[in-house]
């Protein structure tokens, strides 16, 4: 994803310091996170729910339900949120609904996923 100019703060660009930007995007993407109803699917604690966990997610390989196994990316986790039911998680079997999110929240939803270590 950050392989586009679409988003140059996400990538760590434009101005300030990467850290910086980093976190305040992280911040924007809990706060969609909680206003647009993630939570009540995923979890950031660990422990699975309806949809995976997001806590340690980001970096990781999981078994989608039809076999293939992916590292959960960013292209991942973009496709993911704009296309739910295009890779889901083995195990999962609820459908996500399309939030229809802007590519700020896309991105900001990301950097929140990523800064759950």
């Amino acid at each position: 994803m950050c392989s586009s100019s679409r988003w140059p703060a996400a990538c760590g660009g434009g101005g300030g310091g990467d850290g910086e930007v980093g976190a305040d995007l992280a911040a924007a993407g809990e706060e969609v996170y909680r206003s647009r109803g993630c939570n009540v699917c995923h979890t950031v604690s660990g422990q699975s729910s309806i949809g995976p966990t997001w806590k340690g997610i980001y970096g990781q390989e999981v078994q989608l339900d039809d076999g293939r196994t992916v590292t959960v990316d960013e292209a991942y986790l973009e496709r993911s949120i704009r296309e739910p039911d295009a890779e889901r998680v083995e195990g999962f079997s609820a459908t996500m609904p399309r939030l229809d999110l802007s590519d700020a929240e896309v991105a900001s939803v990301i950097a929140y996923i990523r800064s759950l270590r």
